[in-house]
């Protein structure tokens, strides 16, 4: 059984005394060494919780025996007025290099200290009876490793190993409450094991603050694009390559938020020819439109959001033809780039558009992407507002899911999968004044994860395309060997490029 004991002995069996007369010597003696033993013991524990307090008593001790009670005291009055005049003068610095490391020193060690009591209160601790000697003992999950994953946010993380007859679900339960009782507005549990898990106090919050542009990578990593940062202060990566984004998020979520963030993170390979975006911008351009120097192809209608995708589709499937029997995982090149197909509201195409001949093209090339295209390297990013399956149909199919705010808690569940809102996924209670934050759940984690996207204004969204559009020189253009006649037509007509 895993965990460390708690001596909550609530019964014990009576015990005879075997003791003669003769032996009054040797009880006495060893009566003795015990109360030695518990008083050095007791010394060394209280001297290692409480070491200032003990620093302070001996210090006072070898002053006044070696008769230095006024040096001391003139010490420690010149102490403390450099303390004071410190923290009235320099606040800001005072708080960082004192208040706040004693602050974190004393919450860690709070929380070792009573871990114990803290899960018999939140009802973590098993209470089991020992079958030889009837005693009841508390178990209770082992805690090691706890340190603060970030000083600055305040993100407190700890590895936990939960007693035989528990579960991590069942930690993770009481994860609210264990937040509660230890004094942090937020908690975190993540299966790491069968029996094992990190569990993470959030005593700050990085991301109660807009999130300004990342630095644009130099060197395109499809695999871990950075985004914003992560509810631990850590940064915040999605993986684009061999995957697909679903975005959803009501009117003034921050969506858009993401959608920028993410063309930052790969405008690196933008530039360089490994990375084409075709966008499909369903509202005339206005959300897309400012950032056009970034995009191979950008369609601006339904009917022509229709036609990229068929195009797309039709792309991935030459591609995946040609790679058949050479390679299953596509890298990127300046001949084969990773093409990402941008779609904003993708409900434009599926659902609210009159003509069902349209809305039947548009699902059905949709879900050959969304089948057929990670493996040759046809990534899809959809934005929408409206989670309903019979506004996206194909929802399931999108590996990553970012859900920001959402109306109605049902649709947390819709989005994320089920149970992610037992899981900490509160998408409902995302307050509106926080556009970007969102929950992020991958296939394959159990855990949503609590991120913010950077938030790019119109000038750094010119700044992006300004600097980072596509290098359009004869001879380093990509180039794509797919895309029938047909689609090359329009997509002269529509004034795009790219299809060659």
């Amino acid at each position: 059984m895993g965990g460390r004991p708690q001596g909550v002995v609530t019964h014990q069996p009576s015990q005879q005394g075997t003791a003669t007369s003769d032996d009054w010597i040797a009880e006495l003696v060893l009566s003795m060494l015990s109360l030695v033993w518990w008083m050095v013991k007791t010394a060394a524990q209280l001297a290692w919780r409480f070491p200032l307090i003990a620093a302070v008593l001996v210090t006072g001790w070898w002053a006044y025996t070696s008769n230095h009670l006024l040096v001391l005291g003139i010490v420690v009055a010149v102490l403390v007025v450099a303390l004071l005049v410190w923290r009235l003068l320099w606040p800001v610095s005072f708080d960082r290099f004192l208040a706040q490391p004693a602050w974190r020193r004393r919450k860690q060690r709070a929380i070792r200290r009573n871990w114990p009591g803290l899960c018999e209160r939140v009802g973590l601790a098993m209470a089991v009876t020992d079958r030889r000697s009837g005693r009841r003992e508390s178990w209770t999950p082992g805690l090691s490793r706890l340190r603060w994953a970030s000083r600055e946010h305040l993100v407190l993380t700890g590895r936990v190993q939960v007693v035989a007859g528990q579960t991590v679900d069942d930690f993770a339960s009481a994860a609210e409450t264990l937040g509660a009782a230890c004094g942090a507005w937020s908690c975190r549990v993540r299966k790491t094991g069968p029996r094992a898990a990190v569990v993470t106090w959030l005593y700050g919050d990085p991301l109660a603050q807009v999130v300004t542009p990342l630095p644009v990578p130099d060197a395109l990593d499809a695999a871990a694009v950075p985004v914003g940062l992560r509810e631990d202060g850590q940064p915040w990566l999605l993986r684009l390559a061999a995957t697909h984004v679903l975005i959803v998020g009501v009117t003034g979520a921050g969506k858009g938020s993401v959608v920028w963030s993410l063309l930052g993170g790969i405008a690196g390979g933008i530039r360089d020819g490994l990375v084409q975006v075709w966008a499909v911008d369903g509202k005339a351009g206005m959300e897309l439109q400012p950032g056009r120097a970034l995009f191979t192809r950008f369609a601006t209608t339904v009917d022509d959001g229709v036609q990229l995708l068929e195009n797309a589709a039709v792309l991935m499937t030459e591609r995946a033809a040609r790679m058949a029997g050479t390679s299953r995982r596509h890298e990127p090149s300046t001949r084969e780039p990773l093409l990402v197909v941008l779609v904003d509201e993708v409900a434009l195409l599926t659902a609210y558009t009159p003509d069902r001949k349209l809305r039947d093209r548009a699902e059905k090339a949709l879900a050959a992407i969304a089948t057929q295209g990670r493996a040759p390297g046809v990534v899809l990013v959809a934005a929408l507002q409206d989670p309903r399956k019979e506004v996206l149909g194909l929802r399931n199919l999108f590996p990553t899911k970012v859900a920001m705010r959402l109306d109605e808690k049902a649709q947390v569940d819709m989005v994320l999968g089920e149970g992610a809102r037992e899981s900490g996924a509160l998408c409902h209670q995302i307050p509106d004044t926080s556009p970007g934050v969102a929950y992020v759940k991958v296939d394959g984690v159990r855990e949503p994860v609590r991120v913010r996207a950077a938030y790019y204004d119109d000038q750094a969204i010119g700044e992006l395309a300004r600097t980072h559009a596509p290098n359009r020189t004869p001879g380093s253009r990509p180039v794509f060997s797919v895309v029938d006649n047909d689609s090359h037509d329009d997509a002269n007509t529509c004034g795009e490029e790219g299809a060659a």
